[in-house]
């Protein structure tokens, strides 16, 4: 009953996170699902739950996306993935979450420092972002940071910003759930537990999307880094400190 009751409420601070910036439920739920499930119910439970809120934002804010931005993003993904899966094979997993999370936090604490301006990227880095994305995904299970901070740095309003990422960890997300699926992951546990968390997942929505409200355009782009800097801090405390 205690670890429902933990979950429930895991769900609806991640539901939050998301609900306010479009991305980060896994931020949240992952590590904190792993003290109440192991692996293989966290991570499909996890993917349904955060889908459900992309797919909501996606049409929420539908007007918004750069749809031409979020395919080519895709595409380059899912090319990306297979190289992913490979370096995963032939490179320690901690060596290679270090060298991700120590480019992560270098990268946006320049951000932080210098304060550039933001500014319009080509297909050329929109297509970098996606299969940067794809192989981070293939190989550690993080394909997020690439396309954030893609996002985060353009010219874009919140809305559009938002609306984009939503779109896509959307499409990536069902496509995961598919593959999942097709691999019996998707068990009655994690059916039973996703039955059981979405009143707090649609709570949590809810109070994200009217935080989000409250954000300037700069206020969002600098909350999206902050996470991404979180995400690379994290990375480094996994893998640093059992050294």
């Amino acid at each position: 009953m205690l670890e429902t009751i933990a979950i429930v409420f895991i769900v609806l601070a991640a539901a939050f996170l998301q609900g306010l910036t479009g991305f980060g439920f896994g931020l949240i739920a992952l590590p904190l699902f792993g003290f109440f499930l192991d692996i293989k119910t966290s991570v499909p439970l996890m993917v349904l739950l955060a889908v459900i809120i992309s797919l909501y934002l996606a049409v929420r804010l539908r007007k918004s996306i750069h749809l031409q931005c979020t395919f080519t993003l895709m595409a380059a993904s899912i090319l990306g993935i297979p190289l992913g899966v490979y370096a995963l094979r032939q490179i320690p997993t901690r060596g290679l979450s270090v060298g991700v999370g120590v480019i992560i936090v270098a990268f946006t604490s320049y951000q932080f420092l210098v304060r550039p301006e933001p500014r319009t990227f080509g297909k050329r880095m929109t297509v970098l972002a996606g299969f940067c994305s794809g192989l981070l995904g293939g190989s550690l299970g993080v394909g997020g940071p690439p396309v954030i901070i893609y996002t985060a740095l353009q010219p874009w309003t919140k809305d559009q910003t938002k609306a984009t990422l939503a779109c896509f960890f959307a499409l990536s997300g069902l496509a995961i759930i598919i593959v999942q699926a097709a691999s019996g992951m998707i068990t009655s546990e994690v059916l039973h537990l996703y039955g059981l968390s979405l009143p707090a997942l649609l709570i949590g929505i809810f109070l994200g999307t009217k935080a989000y409200e409250r954000l300037s355009d700069r206020g969002y782009r600098q909350l999206a880094l902050v996470l991404v800097f979180l995400l690379g801090c994290m990375m480094l405390y996994r893998n640093i400190l059992p050294i």
